[in-house]
């Protein structure tokens, strides 16, 4: 069993919506009322308060406009209004404060929300009542170095990947864990996941589904040039480093990004460095199990 944790009833939350969905303003709009009228402190990136009047986005006088990377330390809930990649985006800020997350899903998928955009005021008593919990969710830590010299730093929750850029050509990615070399990879990209990220990028291209709580990373290949590299699931107090090793002639060009939100220009002979994260993400999970929540958003048949 994965430990959990109580959430006290929050004084302070803040509320993170899906940029660009009206669907995510309305429920943006009705919880943060809900929340004035009982008391509770609301707190919003400024660019989302600075739309008030549009898109459906319709908020109290009282609603605090904050900088993302300038917020206070004394939110007590995040709760992100979206898919599961705007839960991303608000755990990006929020993780290493310690602040839980909450997912209400607006999307299609929705593997890490809590609740459904139907249940949203259930959620929202649920908080206040004191009745949520959060379980920890490994973060992976990420390095890149350049000529021995680090020159770009950040933290993922989902998944990193190594993969070619506007010219399509087979990279070579050399792959070691815990200092052992482990493949020379000759492929399209290599993906590198926690749990947590295994039901997304890693789960189209063939990797495993892993259970959340277990410390492990995934290193799935993106197309391989041979169908004998395979997935392979390694510890992740191991750590896993790759290096861009080619090609080493001819126009070509890489890149690294983590959870789709962070991106950056490989050179040939950099090296990422993978290992796990000193803080998890705190995230209230779904009421079910996520076998269960597989079994529904996969369709998976259980007679």
């Amino acid at each position: 069993m994965i430990p959990r944790e109580p959430i006290p009833a929050p004084s302070r939350v803040m509320l993170y919506p899906r940029e660009d969905g009206p669907a995510a303003f309305r429920a943006t709009s009705q919880a943060a009322k809900w929340l004035d009228e009982r008391g509770v402190s609301v707190v919003i990136a400024r660019p989302i308060r600075s739309q008030s009047g549009l898109h459906g986005l319709d908020l109290p006088e009282r609603v605090l406009a904050v900088e993302l990377d300038d917020l206070p330390h004394d939110i007590d809930l995040m709760i992100a209004l979206g898919g599961d990649g705007t839960l991303l985006r608000a755990s990006r800020w929020v993780a290493d404060m310690g602040v839980p997350v909450l997912g209400v899903n607006l999307g299609d998928l929705g593997f890490l929300s809590a609740y459904s955009g139907e249940q949203l005021l259930e959620g929202l008593a649920d908080a206040l009542a004191g009745r949520l919990s959060w379980e920890p969710r490994l973060r992976m830590a990420v390095e890149v170095r350049r000529r021995g010299e680090l020159i770009a730093t950040e933290t993922a929750v989902n998944d990193v990947y190594i993969k070619h850029g506007q010219i399509p050509r087979l990279l070579r990615l050399d792959t070691s864990v815990a200092g052992q070399s482990l493949a020379l990879y000759k492929a399209d990209g290599l993906i590198v996941s926690t749990p947590l990220g295994s039901t997304a990028y890693n789960l189209a291209a063939g990797g495993p589904i892993v259970a959340p709580g277990t410390q492990v990373f995934t290193i799935t290949p993106i197309c391989p040039h041979s169908l004998t590299l395979r997935p392979v699931v390694v510890a992740a107090r191991d750590g896993v480093t790759v290096t861009w090793a080619g090609p080493t002639s001819g126009a070509s060009d890489g890149y690294l990004t983590a959870d789709g939100q962070w991106k950056v220009a490989l050179e040939l002979r950099d090296e990422i460095r993978m290992s796990a994260a000193d803080k998890p993400l705190r995230l209230v999970p779904a009421q079910a199990s996520v076998f269960q929540v597989l079994s529904a958003k996969l369709g998976w048949s259980t007679a």
